[in-house]
């Protein structure tokens, strides 16, 4: 019997890291943290920010970038594929639900104070659980099954940042079913994937304004990233060992990362509205040239602030929304609002609030994230063993 704790051990040596890639996700946490932010400053009024909600396809995209290139000929049948499932949903789903019960004692706290008259309503403000508010017992069922952007609901509600989960973890059930019946072996059946990559993103500019597309077609939106991720990973196992890639200088790679980051940037500050809809070869390019970490640009994002980071960044992603709130709502009963317009205030502000999201993501990432993910794969949730006696072999 060969014991799973050597397994794990020569299974992680083997696997490749993307270290810019990962840095990045730590950034691109932060952008969003800062782009939900509810005062004026310069960075969340900027053309970068504001065109922002593209950024989010770059997740998707590092997903299916990975994940096809960690699983591609590891899930050939249905348990490998539950095991699979079961990883994922205990990466995604603690704090998921830990920040929905967050949210729901919020909802609480806000109807009890204005029940006994400590807090009033807003113009257009709707109490939550009140007919018209996101925040309804319909919307958290369907938090709690990751069912809110499934096109159930006419809105977000409640954490709003988690529709990315509910729609990602649904597209791991159609990456399974590729991989065990479809599996893609061959130059054209990347070339058809590529069609529906482009066919989902054509239906969407057809359907919509731009791509801040979330609780309703938002699926297929992830779709179009995440296997983008998929084609971008195929492409980079066929040339990754190239002699002119393996030989490249660091000047030329670095060339290479600082242009193609540039025109990443550009694209999301001037190409708005329908232009958003042609984000697909941006977002190839971006992975498949920081995935070889040869640049200077790579070098920083594999430094260790970016992943420490890199490390939080999904509590990041999930946590920010509440301090956010909390933090324009205390804020602004303390300054006036013509404050945070003067000078630079509002971006000052920024710094103790990134501080508190830091410091609370450091925490809910060691303290849910992992706790949860080991309690979770030690059960025989979905899969009817625990990750151990599956994962262990005669």
């Amino acid at each position: 019997m060969v014991s799973v704790s050597k397994q794990d051990i020569q299974a992680r040596a083997s696997s490749p890291f993307f270290g810019a890639l990962d840095g990045f996700r730590g950034l691109l946490a932060i952008f969003v943290a800062i782009y939900h932010t509810y005062w004026p400053s310069w960075f969340n009024r900027s053309a970068f920010l504001e065109n922002g909600p593209i950024i989010i396809d770059l997740f998707f995209v590092f997903s299916g970038f990975l994940l096809f290139t960690l699983y591609s000929n590891r899930i050939t049948n249905a348990e490998q594929g539950l095991v699979f499932i079961k990883k994922r949903f205990a990466r995604l789903y603690p704090l998921h639900l830990f920040m929905l019960f967050v949210f729901l004692l919020f909802a609480c706290a806000r109807v009890f104070l204005h029940f006994v008259g400590i807090a009033s309503l807003d113009p257009g403000e709707i109490l939550p659980f009140q007919n018209g508010a996101s925040e309804s017992v319909g919307t958290l069922v369907s938090n709690i099954f990751l069912l809110q952007s499934m096109g159930l609901h006419d809105t977000l509600s409640f954490n709003v940042p988690s529709w990315t989960i509910s729609v990602e973890f649904f597209a791991y059930f159609t990456f399974v079913a590729m991989l065990i019946w479809f599996p893609l072996k061959k130059t054209g059946h990347f070339l058809f994937l590529g069609c529906v990559v482009l066919s989902i993103y054509a239906m969407l500019a057809v359907l919509k304004p731009d791509m801040n597309i979330t609780y309703d077609l938002a699926f297929f939106r992830c779709l179009a990233g995440f296997y983008t991720g998929v084609i971008g990973s195929e492409i980079y196992r066929r040339i990754k060992s190239n002699s002119a890639i393996e030989n490249m200088g660091f000047g030329t790679a670095s060339f290479i990362e600082i242009l193609i980051l540039s025109m990443s940037t550009a694209f999301v500050i001037y190409c708005p509205g329908k232009l958003q809809f042609f984000v697909g070869p941006i977002l190839l390019m971006f992975v498949l040239t920081f995935a070889f970490d040869k640049g200077i640009v790579s070098r920083v994002m594999m430094t260790g602030v970016f992943k420490y980071l890199a490390k939080i960044s999904y509590s990041i992603y999930m946590v920010h929304m509440i301090i956010a709130v909390i933090f324009y709502a205390v804020i602004s009963k303390l300054v006036p609002s013509e404050w945070f317009l003067q000078g630079i205030n509002g971006d000052l502000l920024l710094v103790p609030y990134l501080a508190v999201v830091f410091t609370l993501s450091h925490l809910t990432q060691k303290y849910v994230e992992v706790k949860g993910m080991k309690f979770i794969l030690g059960t025989s949730f979905l899969t009817g063993r625990p990750r151990r006696e599956i994962l262990s072999k005669s």
